[in-house]
């Protein structure tokens, strides 16, 4: 039996054959194919785009600025206007009582009371003739005020005239709304700054009634400002040239309005108090250079970045940022603070 069974065993020839084995064999290597194929393709696409990655950082720095040297800011220092501490110099309308006030005070040694009684309805309520003052390069007008009543946006004004008396005023500024018996200090934008350079009065002019009330004014000034900010700019990485063509301001500090533009960096300013798109700018050229509007290796360029167009103007302490934007290349920052007291030239590193 034994012997049968081997028998039956031996005569048993199923098995793999070599068609099978070349066909198993020839589907592993189409998978492994596969599989190197795709991570080869994988590894190029992923090479590929580290390249253009690497050639995009590379073009966006060659196409940048950097800051040459300090930044430096140029002011114009206060101009005053009225002290309100010259006795007798303010004339009053009827209906007006004027007073000198010796205590209640914000500057120097006295301040103004101006009594309005129940028979004043609108008009200039009071002036003074003072000395010929130039504020001709002053953007912005300022004085100290409180009223015993609240008032609206526009009840006062301060107006500033070249003609004795106040008579036609180049400038009539409204004054926002005064909270009861609680000094402001605002700040009033010149049009007529360029102007100014003969004032020979100033004045409070009410425009409605505002029933029997005491206005309190102290200090009239133009005060210290700065007008532009400038700094000195090279190609980083000597890269390829940066085009600084800009366009001709028209006089309001802003570009955006400009019917023709030409320039290609906008100038962006920030402060706690606003901010400004598209300011003006100007550009010098300086040492080595061929007289294009091109920055290329080896040139620098100072930019001039007009602040007039600032409302409020930056003052002393004031912290503010200004950003190069451009089409190509990396914006360029500049945060600086303002020293606690202006002079006319200042270098803010």
């Amino acid at each position: 039996m034994r012997s049968a069974m081997l028998k039956r065993l031996s005569r048993d020839q199923r098995g793999i054959t070599g068609l099978e084995t070349a066909i198993i064999l020839i589907a592993f290597v189409v998978v492994a194919s596969v599989f190197a194929y795709s991570v080869l393709s994988a590894g190029l696409f992923s090479s590929e785009k580290g390249k253009e990655a690497i050639h995009a950082g590379l073009e966006q720095a060659q196409g940048s600025m950097e800051l040459v040297g300090s930044v430096k800011a140029t002011a114009v220092l206060s101009t005053e206007l009225d002290d309100l501490e010259r006795v007798g110099a303010w004339t009053a309308s009827t209906n007006i009582n004027v007073a000198t006030e010796p205590s209640d005070i914000k500057e120097g040694v006295s301040s103004l009371d101006l009594t309005v009684t129940l028979g004043f309805v609108s008009g200039l309520a009071a002036f003074s003739d003072t000395i010929s003052v130039d504020v001709s390069s002053h953007y912005s007008a300022q004085l100290w005020i409180k009223s015993t009543t609240p008032t609206l946006d526009g009840d006062i004004q301060l107006v500033i005239d070249e003609e004795a008396a106040c008579s036609t005023p180049e400038e009539s500024l409204d004054i926002s709304a005064l909270t009861a018996n609680t000094w402001t200090h605002p700040v009033l934008d010149l049009t007529a700054g360029s102007a100014l350079n003969a004032v020979v009065c100033v004045g409070v002019f009410i425009t409605r009634d505002i029933g029997a009330a005491t206005i309190t004014i102290d200090l009239i000034e133009s005060p210290s400002e700065v007008t532009s900010v400038s700094f000195l700019v090279a190609n980083a990485l000597e890269g390829e040239p940066i085009n600084l063509t800009t366009t001709t301001d028209e006089g309001n500090g802003l570009l955006s309005d400009e019917a023709v533009k030409s320039h290609v960096m906008a100038v962006i300013y920030s402060d706690d108090e606003q901010l400004l798109t598209d300011l003006a700018w100007t550009k010098t050229e300086l040492g080595k250079g061929d007289g294009d509007n091109l920055l290329e290796v080896g040139e620098k360029m100072k930019i001039t970045v007009s602040t007039h167009a600032a409302a409020p103007m930056p003052v002393a302490s004031t912290n503010f940022t200004i950003t190069l934007v451009r089409e190509k290349g990396a914006d360029m920052v500049l945060e600086r603070r303002l020293p606690s007291v202006l002079t006319t030239e200042m270098d803010l590193n």
